[in-house]
């Protein structure tokens, strides 16, 4: 296969600023670090799609203040634009022409070149959904009409264009009520949208079996610290694996040192400087604080390029070179224990983050005593307390973005039968009960009874913090 077929055709920008207006004898700038920049396949400057970049940057986000958002190491919301387009810019390339001389016949070939793909995992199946190419083809045909405005053509994408396409309209409502309507490009080419949700959340045996392979599988003790850690934090946090990545000693520190622990956490797809703070127990912040004092420390001081620079402060570093992990490494990590925990089903980093809201949408449920879905919802439109507190704790815009947690957490909470009302005890609980596992299962694999001893009265003596700091919480809401 050649370099053409194999070459990614963009990457993000660093830090830097464009052109925004010139005004009284003054030139304004706007941030734009971080975009992508797109090529051709043989590696030249695509003009036209990075104007394109460009104009995006214009564009609403989800908070509808900041912009689509440009985290992450593959440029966030922007980067899904530049990704989808670039099969669009490839199939251009294939058949030597430009954006602007698709016509209608060319663009149905597209999409269906895309349609026949094969997933390279299991040939026998197509490797894109047909939810997948209607994603792709609203992007190519947002792009196209954008490419025909550039060149004078404002019908260039339209039902009597060269490329026929219609508007179709839809309507959100918002929370407080107001409707707002949207539209988007459809092609005939494309299917209809079906939105099937493909991820369920990770079971608590699934979460068991990569603790324990984050145990058994063969690494440095500094590796097998740091899965442990990074396995709590998605678990307990519920965070996207990039912010995860993102997330500093200097964070844990002062959670550490808060009277109600909450851990400062950025959020990803609302805007540049977008946080939230996740309230979290002792015991976590506790086991992730004796990393960063022990093998964190270590790795910094015996990595080449921190010997004597700045510490950079990102929590989970490279064994190899002590710079910052990437999101994508924490995928590979994922993947890893999943297959030395031989399970077969599919898990990831993001169905921890299914499971933190699924669970936390149990807590709710019991603490208030709903009995079924109907008296859940009904609690919903009678207040804001439930969607608030979910929605500040996962980061979440559109409560409706959880409706499909309901559905799974009734299925969940059928199987419960605490009658304990704090939201915040029973996670200090669950907390306990699962460190207390783990150190049965380090008892078993050779740990000594006295260091078995002497953590389990510091799991202890920080359960009772945290069970205070759960009460004092709860009064607080109940305020």
């Amino acid at each position: 296969m050649s370099d053409s077929y194999q070459r990614a055709l963009f990457s993000t920008l660093g830090n830097f600023e464009v052109f925004n207006y010139f005004s009284v004898d003054k030139l304004t700038t706007r941030d734009a670090s971080k975009i992508p920049f797109m090529i051709w396949p043989n590696g030249e400057p695509c003009l036209i799609a990075n104007l394109y970049m460009l104009s995006l940057l214009d564009r609403k986000g989800r908070s509808g203040r900041n912009g689509l958002s440009r985290r992450g190491s593959k440029g966030g919301t922007f980067g899904v634009y530049a990704s989808q387009i670039s099969q669009l810019i490839r199939f251009c390339y294939d058949n030597d022409i430009s954006p602007f001389t698709l016509n209608d016949s060319l663009f149905c070939s597209f999409i269906e070149n895309l349609r026949k793909e094969n997933s390279k995992f299991n040939p026998s199946q197509p490797k894109k959904t047909e939810t997948s190419l209607l994603a792709i083809g609203k992007i190519c045909l947002d792009f196209l009409s954008f490419v025909g405005r550039i060149h004078g053509d404002n019908n260039f994408v339209s039902s009597e264009g060269v490329i026929r396409a219609v508007e179709l309209t839809y309507t959100i409502t918002t929370r407080s009520g107001r409707k707002i309507n949207r539209s988007y490009l459809h092609h005939h080419s494309l299917g209809q949208e079906v939105r099937i949700h493909r991820r369920d959340p990770i079971t608590s045996s699934q979460i068991q079996k990569l603790k324990e392979a984050a145990y058994t599988i063969e690494s440095s003790s500094f590796i097998k610290h740091r899965r442990r850690c990074m396995l709590d934090l998605l678990e307990y946090t519920g965070a996207r694996r990039g912010e995860v990545a993102n997330i500093t000693v200097d964070d844990i520190l002062a959670a550490y040192d808060m009277e109600h622990p909450s851990l400062r956490m950025e959020t990803f797809k609302q805007g540049h400087d977008a946080v939230r703070y996740i309230p979290v127990t002792k015991m976590l912040l506790h086991d992730i604080k004796t990393f960063v004092e022990t093998s964190r420390r270590k790795n910094m001081k015996s990595t080449s390029g921190f010997r004597s620079g700045p510490d950079h402060r990102f929590l989970f570093t490279s064994e190899r070179t002590g710079k910052k992990l990437s999101s994508e490494t924490i995928t590979n990590e994922i993947s890893k224990l999943r297959i030395h925990a031989n399970i077969n089903e599919q898990v990831c980093a993001h169905m921890f983050r299914h499971a933190f809201i699924t669970n936390l949408f149990v807590l709710l449920i019991r603490r208030h005593h709903m009995a079924n879905e109907d008296d859940f919802r009904r609690a919903l439109l009678d207040s804001h307390t439930f969607m608030a507190e979910v929605m500040q704790w996962t980061g979440h815009l559109d409560e409706r973005s959880l409706e499909t947690y309901i559905n799974l957490a009734f299925a969940s909470v059928a199987n419960y039968a605490e009658t304990i009302s704090s939201v915040h005890m029973i996670r200090a609980i669950q907390t306990f009960d699962n460190k207390h596992e783990e150190l049965m299962y380090q008892l078993e694999a050779g740990l000594p009874i006295s260091d078995y001893k002497k953590h389990v009265a510091t799991l202890i003596e920080l359960r009772n913090k945290d069970f205070e700091i759960a009460r004092n919480r709860e009064a607080i809401v109940a305020a």
